[in-house]
């Protein structure tokens, strides 16, 4: 048996009050952004509480600042401000995003932490000009070097900053090159037609069954894979921790057990977790807790009987793959087994119908959708100057 604890709980520790950063480093700041032709807002995680994503929304709604989202900064931008919004980055160097922080004059990190996208791969020349907005100092290294640090409350630096930003408006020439991003990114989010006779299902073509379903009060774990740098880059989010990634480490299995702790701290709200074949079962033994709890989660598994993500950067850098084989799952009966619903897309043309079926179906529901993974080596394609990692 477990040996007796006497030792009393910790108490719950206050939060540390931070002030606003120096307001004369906030005036200087306002000053540099209206001196900038193509001024640029980088979002990451620590810019995601409630106060800072309402001070930075307000400050995009004044100054339309175009925004480029970490994958961890998903949702920041709400739908009333889309026209500012400029994808996300990360993993590879080839998104509109990628582009417009190289374009960019000025880029003003807010509460970005370089695990989520190494600051070696958005700045591998190392000429770009930074503003860090942030709580606490930055990581400093060749390719991350800031002109100045504002350092303290988020929120309470962008409210301070506002004021001064009054009537400001991008250059007419740096206006028409945002539009090119702009449609570059909803061409980029078309899925391809769906034939009568197909089985696998596009990317693209699950995401947008996906969007059409999710409203905005749904929370969306992702696990890690080929579909999660597709999900991060196409799926659109517009509250702050509502659409879920893990970086840096990258733990295999991690979306199940995030969308059980978001059941249980959103209790009722439909929550949405994507996996593909490999990584559900890395944790898939948690759907008994999912089935005992009566959590509303519908889980997608994107289906195609390989470890894809190491496999496409393998083929990528060595021209072949090995250990990447996957054998075939009944994703179906393996889900009954634990009381949860199952169910299969059969035909690509049948995607949205069982997506419906799901989503209409109270407690634990497993998808297994077969993946069509074809275009998976156009994710790492470069279209900057970059090293492949």
């Amino acid at each position: 048996t477990d040996s007796e604890v006497k030792t009393a709980p910790i108490a719950p520790m206050p939060a540390p009050v931070l002030g606003p950063a120096s307001p004369v480093e906030s005036t200087l700041l306002a000053q540099r952004i209206k001196t900038a032709k193509l001024p640029v807002l980088l979002l990451g995680m620590r810019a995601s509480d409630p106060e800072t994503t309402k001070s930075i929304r307000n400050l995009v709604e004044e100054t339309h600042l175009p925004v480029v989202e970490t994958f961890q900064g998903a949702g920041i931008i709400p739908r009333e401000l889309e026209d500012d919004f400029f994808g996300r980055v990360g993993l590879f160097r080839n998104q509109p995003g990628d582009q417009l922080l190289k374009h960019a004059d000025l880029v003003i990190a807010v509460g970005y932490d370089p695990i989520e996208y190494e600051p070696r791969n958005w700045n591998n020349e190392g000429d770009a000009n930074i503003i860090v907005i942030d709580s606490m100092r930055a990581e400093v290294d060749k390719n991350f070097q800031p002109e100045r640090e504002l350092v303290g409350d988020i929120s309470q630096t962008l409210d301070f900053l506002l004021p001064y930003m009054k009537g400001f408006k991008l250059p007419e020439s740096s206006r028409e090159y945002l539009d090119g991003l702009q449609e570059k990114l909803k061409l980029r989010d078309e899925p391809p037609a769906v034939t009568e006779n197909q089985v696998t299902s596009h990317p693209l073509s699950i995401i947008q069954a996906l969007q059409d379903r999710v409203t905005d009060d749904m929370t969306v774990s992702v696990d890690v894979g080929s579909f999660y740098i597709w999900m991060a880059r196409h799926f659109r989010s517009y509250n702050p921790r509502h659409l879920l990634f893990s970086n840096g480490m990258q733990t295999l299995g991690v979306a199940l057990p995030w969308a059980i702790s978001a059941a249980l701290v959103r209790p009722n709200t439909q929550i949405v977790s994507v996996s593909g074949d490999g990584g559900f079962l890395f944790s898939s033994q948690d759907l008994e807790t999912a089935v005992r709890l009566g959590l509303n989660i519908v889980h997608i598994i994107w289906n195609d009987g390989h470890y894809d993500m190491v496999k496409f950067q393998e083929e990528l850098k060595y021209g072949k793959s090995a250990g990447v084989n996957f054998g075939s799952v009944d994703f179906v009966k393996y889900a009954e087994s634990f009381g949860a619903t199952g169910l299969r897309v059969e035909k690509a043309q049948d995607l949205e119908k069982v997506l419906d079926q799901a989503f209409a179906t109270e407690g634990p529901v497993v998808v297994d959708i077969p993946v069509d993974y074809s275009d998976n080596k156009e994710l790492g394609k470069q279209i900057l100057e970059d090293q492949l990692h």
